[in-house]
This record gives structure tokens, C-alpha cells and sequence, in this order.
């Protein structure tokens, strides 16, 4: 027996982004979207704060052209540095505008969202041990705002 997933079967007729063309654009041409359930708690916002204020924005923001608004974008992935970056006051922040429908950004939100993975505590252990050997322990320790136990 099928299993009835929504009002009508929908045909999966995506496209795959080809080359990454990243452009610069002020942070009232975007807007987030509204369906996004990924939450960060105030700590976890104040990490992001601290790796882009020492890292810089590494990971552009992947946005659709907004379905209404000629010259808008909408959030795929990204809303959090999008917001860090309003707090952090960038002028302009980077975005790659993909190719998709409405039904595979949605699709590709969650699927972002769920692939960020989860740590691997004995790696990390291994790491900071090795951060200990370079004398950089103290700098990971506040930059990843560690207290004394989890270092």
C-alpha cells in the first residue's frame, strides 16, 4: 500500500549548483525564511560571534531569489551568520544564490540542518591535547568558551 505523503505527488525535479558564485550584497537584500526550525541557544550564537569575529565570514550564505521581491534573496542555510554578521556590523556579507524551487529549498534547509554532524568527544580530546603541546590551549580555551573541566 502507498503511503499518501502530501496533496499531490510532486516530481523531484531539482538542480545541482554547478560552480560556486559568490556575491556581496548588503544585509537588507535578504531576508530569512520562515520555516527554518534550527534554534541556537545564546551560547551557541556567542560561539558563532566569536568564530567570525576571528575567523571572518568563511561560509557564504546559500539563498534562492526571492519568489516576489525583484533583487531579494531568501535564506536557504545561514540564518545565523546572517544575523551574527547584522550584530558584528558587516556591510555586506557573502551569498550564493542557487537554483532551486520552493520545495527543494525547503527540503535542502533540512537536510543542512540535520547534516552538521555531531562531535566526536575523543577527537576533541586529541586535539586539545595536541593545542596543549603547541601552547594554544588558553587561546582555544576562550575562544571556544571552555571552562577548566572540559579542557
Amino acid at each position: 500500500m502507498a503511503r499518501f505523503k502530501g496533496k499531490a505527488q510532486v516530481e523531484k525535479k531539482n538542480q545541482a549548483l554547478k560552480a560556486l558564485d559568490v556575491q556581496y550584497v548588503t544585509h537588507d537584500k535578504i531576508v530569512p525564511n520562515n520555516y527554518n526550525p534550527n534554534r541556537q541557544s545564546e551560547d551557541e550564537f556567542e560561539l558563532l560571534r566569536r568564530s567570525m569575529t576571528e575567523d571572518g565570514f568563511t561560509q557564504p550564505i546559500v539563498c534562492i531569489k526571492h519568489e516576489e521581491q525583484e533583487g531579494m534573496f531568501r535564506i536557504v542555510d545561514g540564518e545565523h551568520r546572517w544575523r551574527c554578521s547584522k550584530d558584528l556590523g558587516y556591510s555586506e556579507i557573502p551569498i550564493v544564490v542557487t537554483p532551486m524551487n520552493m520545495e527543494q529549498a525547503r527540503i535542502a534547509t533540512l537536510r543542512h540542518n540535520r547534516a552538521r554532524g555531531s562531535e566526536d568527544i575523543e577527537l576533541t580530546a586529541q586535539v586539545l591535547r595536541d593545542l596543549e603541546q603547541l601552547g594554544a590551549l588558553d587561546w582555544a580555551q576562550d575562544s571556544l568558551m571552555m571552562d577548566d573541566v572540559e579542557c
